[in-house]
């Protein structure tokens, strides 16, 4: 019994815990009491050292109701398997939701296994509020790129054509003037078309080289960001975008900044290849630990033929978009590259003529 066995010395841990201004604890997981609790815990769970060290049992109801499964669930592996660990959940004050806390556990005991269980606990409110406003400012950018993008690409491409057009109708031996006119309108739209696509392209790049740095996130929220900014520009982009989801929160382990931009790229890709007053469908569903996210258009579909090679790079199936955007074949591969470092898989259906659905399947946390 772990009752029996030598308790550890924590005199050095105490020492340090009295003068750090993060909670430090450490917790007998026999009799579930805390063994020892500074005095940073207080202003954290605006509750005296005192009663937590009396009795604990209040701390569970505390935890957000959205994030208590979680916690309990990882409390029962370490129980199990004592093992570092390190969670990132929000409590709940009198008054005051959404705070969140990092904390971080470790096994105290002999070979036989953990008896007690140290940690520390760090405010991390202010952290994750710069990090929701990052994500915001990120998702909005990115869509706005991409829409604005959209918006320049096809009137300047509509000058471009109409100035080609004009040349054309032109007779022969006269209007030299005119013509090199024409010619000079010409050559400046498609620098401009060439700029609006090289810049999407490299941000695009850019993000995707940098390594993932996962967090347990809201997806749906996530998601719905970057689809209200384009339900923002609907008029403009002369499409229908509809979002749905099989619950309000759906937790996942992702890099919100690179899982956006697959999701911007997918929808990018359906604007260019779905007609005008089409419609764009956004689906996030949860089925016990699997997260699916959907992108589904009535466009004008993939040929079978290019099918095959969609994700590979500088892929042959490439083609440009319905109104003459132009494509580097680079865009598929890389977002496969992005749902694999999320250990997540992506795959696709599609008709021509009836469009396509893109599927990408992650890991749910609860």
């Amino acid at each position: 019994m772990a009752s029996a066995l030598q308790k550890p010395d924590i005199t050095v841990f105490r020492q340090i815990g009295d003068q750090h201004d993060d909670v430090c604890f450490v917790f007998d997981l026999e009799a579930e009491k805390f063994v020892y609790l500074n005095a940073a815990f207080e202003p954290v769970w605006q509750k005296k050292v005192a009663e937590a060290m009396a009795d604990p049992s209040f701390l569970p109801g505390t935890i957000h109701p959205e994030d208590r499964t979680y916690v309990e669930d990882n409390y029962r592996k370490f129980v199990r398997e004592p093992v570092k660990m390190s969670l990132d959940f929000r409590i709940e004050w009198p008054y005051i939701t959404d705070r969140w806390v990092w904390l971080t556990v470790f096994p105290l005991g002999q070979a036989g296994g953990a008896q007690w269980m140290a940690g520390m606990v760090r405010d991390d409110s202010p952290r994750k509020k710069n990090i929701f406003n990052m994500q915001k400012i990120n998702a909005r950018k990115d869509s706005m790129l991409e829409i604005l993008a959209h918006d320049l690409r096809g009137p300047i491409g509509i000058v471009h054509n109409l100035a080609a057009a004009i040349e054309e109708k032109l007779p022969k031996p006269d209007n030299d003037f005119t013509r090199h006119q024409l010619q000079m309108i010409q050559q400046i739209c498609k620098r401009n078309i060439d700029l609006i696509r090289d810049l999407v392209h490299q941000e695009f790049l850019e993000s995707a080289e940098v390594e993932v740095s996962k967090e347990r996130l809201d997806l749906v929220w996530e998601i719905n960001e970057v689809v209200e900014n384009y339900r923002n520009a609907q008029e403009n982009l002369s499409k229908v975008f509809e979002l749905t989801y099989s619950q309000e929160r759906i937790f996942s382990q992702i890099d919100s900044m690179k899982f956006m931009q697959v999701i911007n790229n997918l929808l990018s890709n359906a604007i260019k290849f779905t007609r005008d007053n089409g419609v764009i469908r956004i689906h996030v569903g949860k089925k016990k630990s699997t997260i699916v996210v959907s992108v589904i258009d009535n466009g004008v579909g993939i040929p079978k033929e290019d099918q095959p090679f969609l994700f590979d790079k500088f892929t042959k199936a490439r083609r440009p978009g319905l109104k003459g955007e132009e494509s580097v074949g680079l865009g598929m591969s890389i977002i496969k590259t992005i749902v694999e470092l999320h250990d997540g898989k992506i795959w696709f259906e599609s008709e021509v003529n009836r469009g396509s659905s893109f599927y990408i399947q992650l890991s749910a946390e609860e």
